[in-house]
């Protein structure tokens, strides 16, 4: 690196034209350039000028990490957004210091709009474009009965329906396929995929081969998820496979398995490494057990944040926790939300290596109650996390967290233990 960062480059502006400077001239180039457009009260101006600090080694570095304190919100996120693309190490840990919510990849980094075939595509790098392909199943069923006989039995119904359910999806995928710039979209929400979907997506990988971040599922953020009808199925880890540059990968919906059938039933995951993924969100009512189980066996070593909603399923978390440490050797974020067994949980993190690396610990949503909390109190490795968040369980008294000194996110809670489930069970 070329120490002399104050001395104007081939791409600065000077005062004087196309003359050289006279000694006594002032540089608007350099790193004192920057530093000089950083003071103007137009954020264009400012965001220019970050957008510029990172040619100049540490000193520029150390400018852009400076505007995470900024004023206004657009140089903070703007700065946020720099130093977790372009960064390295240092600007991670500085994000990860100052608020690491701005430190992990998800699916916020891009703004979403709706695919609409008569604009296309406009933003591939920076918009994470919704596709709806939710079916018609009253019509589509009707059309299945109109080719199917009724003595044909069941398997006969079902292979037809899974017949027009692929060419239908098709249909509509192939819309989004045929715009110009498909290729180069880096983030896509996936609505409501049916069954036959997953297949239909990964014939596309070599086209979407930029994909770094997928939403798939439920588009409806209930925060009790117990009015979702859409079915999460197949094995996820063949979207994986797939698609080996994906960063983020946020999937809602159901994923219990009560009706097993060819079609498949219940949200699985297969062993495989996978070196890009660096979050992983699961929304559902209930993560069945098994599936947990197949999650935490994934060889992810970049993976930075994990957040599961467990629900009142079956948590190992005495097994399971030292798993999830050993497996995933980055995680800064773990959240365990919803989950019957929380106070089990808390009793397992205090006494396990991972407590000591995490920024953000979120167990809110579930049944804690004072006996969890008084496992995290005893434990001082809690101290080194940023935020703590044990918002809606069945804590008494929240007072007692003021002991601790990182963030505390403790309210709201329930009055009395029994008066609910996990919360998605409202």
């Amino acid at each position: 690196m070329n120490n002399n960062s104050n001395q104007p480059r081939q791409f600065d502006a000077v005062h004087g034209g196309e003359a050289p400077p006279p000694v006594s001239g002032v540089v608007l180039g350099g790193i004192e350039g920057i530093k000089s457009r950083l003071k103007s009260s137009v954020i264009e101006v400012q965001v220019a000028a970050l957008s510029e600090a990172l040619n100049y080694g540490d000193m520029g570095l150390d400018l852009v990490i400076d505007a995470l304190t900024s004023s206004a919100s657009k140089i903070r996120h703007f700065a946020a957004r720099l130093l977790k693309q372009r960064g390295g190490e240092k600007g991670k840990q500085a994000l990860l210091d100052y608020d690491p919510y701005h430190a992990f990849s998800t699916m916020t980094d891009w703004l979403v709009e709706e695919f609409n075939s008569n604009v296309g595509i406009t933003s591939p790098v920076n918009t994470a474009y919704n596709l709806n392909l939710q079916l018609d199943w009253q019509i589509l069923n009707t059309k299945v009965r109109s080719i199917v006989k009724s003595d044909s039995g069941l398997s006969s119904f079902r292979s037809e329906r899974q017949r027009l359910d692929k060419e239908e999806s098709t249909k509509k995928f192939q819309i989004f396929l045929n715009s110009p710039q498909s290729h180069k979209t880096q983030a896509l929400h996936c609505n409501y995929p049916s069954h036959c979907f997953i297949d239909i997506f990964i014939e596309a990988k070599n086209q979407l081969s930029n994909l770094k971040a997928l939403f798939w599922g439920d588009p409806q953020n209930d925060p009790y998820k117990d009015r979702s009808k859409h079915k999460l199925t197949r094995n996820m880890s063949l979207i994986l496979e797939a698609y080996p540059n994906l960063e983020v990968f946020h999937i809602r919906g159901r994923a219990d398995g009560d009706n097993y059938d060819p079609l498949g039933s219940c949200l699985t995951f297969t062993p495989l490494e996978h070196m890009h993924l660096k979050t992983l969100i699961i929304e559902t009512k209930v993560l069945p057990e098994s599936t947990f189980n197949e999650i935490v066996n994934l060889s992810l070593p970049n993976l930075e944040y994990l957040e599961l909603w467990i629900g009142r399923s079956g948590f190992d978390s005495v097994n399971l926790i030292p798993i999830i440490s050993e497996r995933f050797p980055k995680l800064k974020y773990l959240g365990i939300r919803s989950c019957e067994h929380a106070n089990e949980v808390a009793k397992a993190l205090v006494s396990s290596a991972l407590i000591k690396r995490l920024k953000v610990l979120d167990l809110s949503m579930g049944e804690m109650t004072n006996e969890g909390v008084e496992y995290i109190l005893n434990c001082s490795a809690m101290n080194q996390l940023h935020t703590l968040n044990l918002s809606m369980n069945y804590i008494s008294n929240t007072e007692v967290l003021n002991r601790l000194v990182c963030h505390v996110i403790a309210q709201p809670q329930d009055n009395q233990y029994g008066d609910r489930y996990s919360c998605l069970y409202e």
